[in-house]
């Protein structure tokens, strides 16, 4: 059986569940794929507007938010199925989505990786951060992907065999949001786990503002920091890591205190270009990654509030 695994935090989720319903159903696959939900403690109004998924799911909700790591793991308690399918409550579905996914129950994989892809219009200057780093970093093919297949894993479309999810130990003190799919993917990697990349994406549904995404990115950049403090001598993990692999670099030359210096005088005009979309690449956006990585070890206090407009 594969149980089907959507984590909820403030999206309206009934049209994602409903699709996979009448997947199921047209393919005869009834008995064979449950539905669960779990709700991270939504607001009031999706606790509402999300009720109507118990009627096709087993739907739960939280009464405090245990973050993204331990709500993965919470599927194991309720569900029953020897494959978790974790999708992103914001996927947007092809139509052979479950179709796809059934082909590879009986393979000798423990993980399947499906993908993820971003709509074209999503691509304007209100969201052309989100959307270029996106279709840059994330929106890559199953046979790019596979080359570097841990590194490559992400945990909003992914189907994991139940044995290997409760083996794999993920420090419960690593809940804020942020690089959930970098420490499990190395958890994965040295576990040997057999991971299996396919071309069976789903499309994030829910593109932020360049201003919501750049604030997405600072907690992100935050919550790695504090993974690498608990990993810093596992030098395996930290090569693996591309941002902390950076930081190394410019640590090693004896540049962090001259770039961290830049990065304070930059870091206001950097976070106006970024949330105006005034982008075509990257390159500014790394650097401002590697400016907040610095400035979390460093534990700034300036006194400074972030220039993101909200």
């Amino acid at each position: 059986m594969i149980s089907i695994c959507i984590p909820i935090h403030n999206y309206y989720v009934y049209p994602l569940v409903r699709r996979l319903a009448n997947q199921i159903h047209h393919l005869g696959f009834a008995g064979q794929v449950e539905l669960v939900c779990i709700d991270n403690h939504s607001s009031g109004y999706y606790l509402n507007q999300n009720m109507g998924v118990c009627d096709i799911a087993t739907y739960l909700q939280l009464s405090e938010n245990i973050g993204r790591m331990r709500i993965r793991n919470l599927f194991l308690k309720y569900t029953k199925g020897d494959w978790l399918l974790f999708l992103d409550d914001t996927s947007k579905l092809p139509e052979t989505f479950m179709e796809t996914y059934m082909k590879y129950v009986d393979g000798k994989e423990d993980v399947i990786v499906g993908g993820r892809d971003y709509d074209r219009r999503d691509n304007d200057r209100e969201h052309r951060l989100c959307y270029l780093h996106g279709t840059n970093q994330e929106s890559r093919p199953a046979e790019e992907r596979a080359v570097k297949p841990y590194q490559s894993f992400m945990t909003n479309n992914f189907m994991i065999r139940r044995n290997v999810l409760e083996r794999i130990k993920i420090d419960p003190r690593l809940c804020e949001y942020g690089h959930e799919d970098t420490l499990l993917g190395y958890h994965l990697a040295v576990d040997n786990v057999d991971i299996l990349h396919i071309d069976n994406p789903v499309v994030n549904g829910d593109v932020e503002t360049n201003a919501e995404f750049l604030k997405k990115t600072v907690k992100a950049v935050e919550n790695l920091v504090d993974i690498y403090k608990l990993m810093w001598e596992d030098q395996r993990f930290c090569q693996t890591v591309r941002l902390i692999d950076l930081y190394g670099q410019v640590r090693r030359r004896g540049m962090e205190n001259p770039f961290y210096n830049l990065f304070k005088l930059l870091k206001a005009p950097t976070e106006n270009l970024l949330a105006k979309g005034n982008v075509k690449s990257l390159k500014l956006f790394n650097f401002y990654k590697i400016g907040i990585f610095i400035q979390k070890l460093h534990h700034d206090t300036d006194g400074n509030e972030s220039s993101i407009s909200k």
